[in-house]
Formats: structure tokens, C-alpha cells, sequence
């Protein structure tokens, strides 16, 4: 994965979730991306979000949140999916 990619989506006010909700990528570090919510600062890790792209890579669907929690890891999964989505990765 070129985690430049997800460092460009840094403090974009434009990123929306499958159900259409906002939400903002606070800072993005070396293997983290930090998800700004109103119940507090989440993260989202580097290594998951790249084992979701060898997944869909290697022919893996994944749909929405709920494959990405099934078949990836439940950490912030409505965010990490959404991201992928960005990335143009699913």
C-alpha cells in the first residue's frame, strides 16, 4: 500500500462513510491513521489496511464494514472500509 496515499486524505473534510457520515483523518503517522470523532480520537492501523488490500488483491470482496470486520479485523471498521473506498482500493 502507498501510505502516502492515505497521508494525502489527512484533515480532508470530505470523506464519507458507506452510510454517507462524515469524518476527518486527524494526523496519519508511520503505521497509524488517527480517526477523528466526536467520542474521541480512534485509530486505524497501517497493517490492517494493508491486509485488506492483499485480500482484495488476491480476489477477496470486500463489500462493505462488515466483510472488512469479518475478514480483516474489528478496529474501526466503518472508517478503514471507507478509507479503502478513497483509495479506490474496493
Amino acid at each position: 500500500m502507498d501510505w502516502q496515499r492515505v497521508r494525502a486524505l489527512e484533515q480532508r473534510s470530505d470523506l464519507k462513510t458507506k452510510r454517507g457520515e462524515p469524518f476527518r483523518i486527524s494526523r496519519v503517522t508511520g503505521s497509524i491513521a488517527f480517526i477523528d470523532l466526536p467520542s474521541g480520537e480512534q485509530t486505524v492501523s497501517r497493517a490492517n489496511l494493508e491486509k485488506a488490500e492483499r485480500l482484495v488483491l488476491s480476489g477477496a470482496w470486500l463489500h462493505g464494514p462488515s466483510d472488512y470486520k469479518r475478514l480483516v479485523a474489528d478496529e474501526r471498521p466503518t472508517y478503514a472500509w471507507a478509507i479503502l473506498r478513497e483509495l479506490e482500493i474496493v
